[in-house]
Formats: structure tokens, sequence, C-alpha cells
């Protein structure tokens, strides 16, 4: 890191607000790298000249966008492939490198909040990183995916942060002189501990898909659902089980759904972590009305609303619809089969079914796949 972003956290929270100038409040918008990158280098002619022109304006003292520090931050770590002529390999390393984190830390600082995650990336672990991760965090405004990146970022290095509270209270003061300033809207009004309460929360890596286009479930992933639940001898009741969530001290809550219109009675575990950047809550194991499985729909539990799950499970690769509606695909084809009873051909429908649905204050994603013999 270079020695003006050491200076730049050494001066928080008292100097933030000094050199600040005055400029319009910005609203936080969820954009991928090339989004912020792609309009400024539109106005050059390849990425190592356009570091050279915004590396020139900066060492001059000439001001620069949000979008534009991004930019630059982002062509530091740029090297174009080498060609015959050691001079012009010469001429077009980056000579920026140990500049990346800063020149993020500028972007956040002039109105691009993803400057400040990406900073803390840019750091990789330790107080600072978390620092500016909280940062992203509570200037994401209303954009609900930054929140989100910037949760998975916190939870996966809070493990090497010495002192959580006292980076999470720089972070909040330098979000409030950027509000002050009128480079942001608005801060976040959460609590800082309810910030870092939820980076804290496990990642459920063995929550896994073997195949998310086919909704596959990975045997670590389905382990949970085995003997968890099982029907007594006297009547065929479903009895509730405690069972253990990779990670998770604490053995998982079990309720059975019993005022349910299914033909088999639905369980849910209770359970909290994060996953590919959401929020879970638990599993189900059984269908829900409108839903095509019947007996067997099984379905990851999230806190957060549809519209943000729906955009994340698309961007891993499961199909989805935009609106989180039942996506079914039914495909029959014929098999042959042979038994103590004959052989012959039968037909087999292979079913593909997605659901994103909303009940009460939970967003139940239902993911399955099924060779049903006709």
């Amino acid at each position: 890191m270079g020695d003006r972003t050491m200076r730049i956290w050494k001066a928080l929270p008292v100097a933030v607000a000094a050199g600040m100038v005055m400029i319009g409040p910005t609203t936080a918008q969820a954009r991928p790298s090339g989004e912020i990158v792609g309009p400024v280098l539109k106005q050059h002619s390849s990425i190592t000249k356009m570091r050279k022109t915004l590396r020139g304006r900066e060492k001059k003292g000439q001001s620069l966008t949000g979008a534009e520090y991004y930019a630059l931050a982002f062509s530091c770590g740029y090297e174009e492939p080498k060609g015959p002529s050691k001079i012009m390999n010469f001429l077009s390393q980056s000579k920026c490198t140990d500049q990346i984190a800063e020149y993020y830390v500028q972007a956040g600082m002039h109105g691009t909040p993803e400057g400040f995650l990406a900073a803390g990336k840019a750091i990789g672990t330790g107080d600072k990183a978390y620092m500016y991760g909280q940062a992203a965090y509570q200037l994401a405004g209303n954009d609900s995916e930054l929140r989100s990146d910037a949760l998975e970022f916190l939870s996966e290095i809070r493990d090497g942060v010495s002192s959580p509270a006292q980076a999470n209270q720089q972070a909040t003061a330098l979000a409030a002189s950027l509000v002050s300033n009128r480079r942001y809207a608005s801060s976040s009004s959460a609590a800082p501990d309810s910030v870092v309460a939820a980076g804290a929360k496990p990642k459920l890596t063995w929550l896994d898909f073997k195949n998310p286009k086919r909704c596959e479930w990975g045997p670590l992933a389905f382990r949970p659902f085995v003997n968890s639940v099982r029907a007594t001898g006297k009547n065929g009741a479903w009895r509730a089980y405690p069972t253990r969530i990779p990670g998770i001290s604490k053995p998982a809550g079990i309720r059975i759904i019993r005022n349910e219109r299914v033909q088999n009675e639905p369980f849910e575990y209770d359970f909290e972590g994060r996953w590919n950047g959401l929020n879970v809550v638990g599993l189900r194991q059984g269908s829900m009305q409108g839903y095509p499985f019947k007996y067997s729909g099984t379905a990851i539990r999230f806190s957060d609303p549809v519209s943000v799950v729906v955009r994340r499970l698309a961007s891993l690769g499961f199909p989805v619809k935009p609106d989180g509606s039942l996506y079914l695909v039914e495909k029959p084809r014929r098999e042959r089969y042979s038994g103590p009873d004959g052989s012959g051909v039968a037909t087999v429908v292979d079913t593909l079914a997605t659901w994103v649905v909303r009940r009460g204050k939970e967003t139940y994603f239902f993911c399955d796949q099924n060779d049903e013999w006709q």
C-alpha cells in the first residue's frame, strides 16, 4: 500500500472532512466493475493510455471523479500482453501497482461506494480492510446488492480483525463525514453492532449444488434432511429429531408444519448463515401450495427479498425467472426396462422446477429435479 493510503488511514476520523470538495449527493447503485470503468475507458484508446492520462491529471492536482479514480485503480492492476519490443513492453508496464488500494479509496471518497469495497479486497485482510468494507456497507444507500457483497466480504475476513468495534467506529465516522460534505445522500441507519453481527454469520460452504442448472443438491447439502424427521411406529405421525448443521455449534431447531394443505407435512430447519452473499435462515423439506412437487419440495430459506435472491441465483447459474415465479420444464423420454415381471418400454418425464416465493418474512427458493416413470 502506498504512503498516501497509509496517511488516509492514520488520519481517520479527524481529518476526513478537512480536504473535501463540495459536490452534489449521489445515490449508490450496484454495478459490476466493467460498468464503472467502461464509460471512462471509452474516452481513451486503450487501458494503458487511460492509466497514463489519469495518472498525469492526478499528479498535476486536477480533480478526478469517483468513476475515474476507480478506473485508475483498475488500470494500475492491468498489464498489456508482452510483444517483441522490450522497449514497448517496459513503457507499457504499470508503475502504480502499489497505489491500487489508494485509488480505490479515493473512488469511494468521491462518491463511488464500490471503491471502498474494492479497496478492502485489495488490502485483503485486517482492520483496514474491514473498515473499508464497513464503509461500503454504510454508504450503499438503498442498494441491497452492494450491501450483500460488503457483508459477504466482512464475513470472510472477520476472524483476522483485531478490533472490529474500532474499525466499525472509524467506518461510521468516515461515512458521516462524507454525508456531511454531500459526497453521499445518506449513510446506513443500522447500528454498528448489528452490522458486525450480520457480517459474522458463518459461511455455509457445505450448502453446495453439484449442478445448479439441474438443481442437483450436493451430498453435504442434503445430509441435514437424512433421519432428522421420521414416522413413529404407532400411527405414522412425524417426529422431529435434533440435527447438526456443519459449522454451527448448537443443533438446528426443527418445526413440523402441520397446517399447510399439502399431501405430506413439511418440516423446516432454523439456523442462520451466509451463502453466496445471501442471508440464510434455514432449510425446508416438503412442498408448498402452488409448487408442482407434491411430496418432496426442497428449499433454502432466506431473509432477503425475492428480487435480491433471484438476481444472485441467476448469477450462480440457477434457472430462475426474473420475478421468481414458477419455472417448470417437463421433458418426456422413452426408457427400456426389464425385471422379474417382464420387460418393455415406459415413458419417463424429466421434471425440473424452481420457485422463489415470499411467505411472511422469509423468501423460499425451491429447487428440484425428478424422473417420474409413467
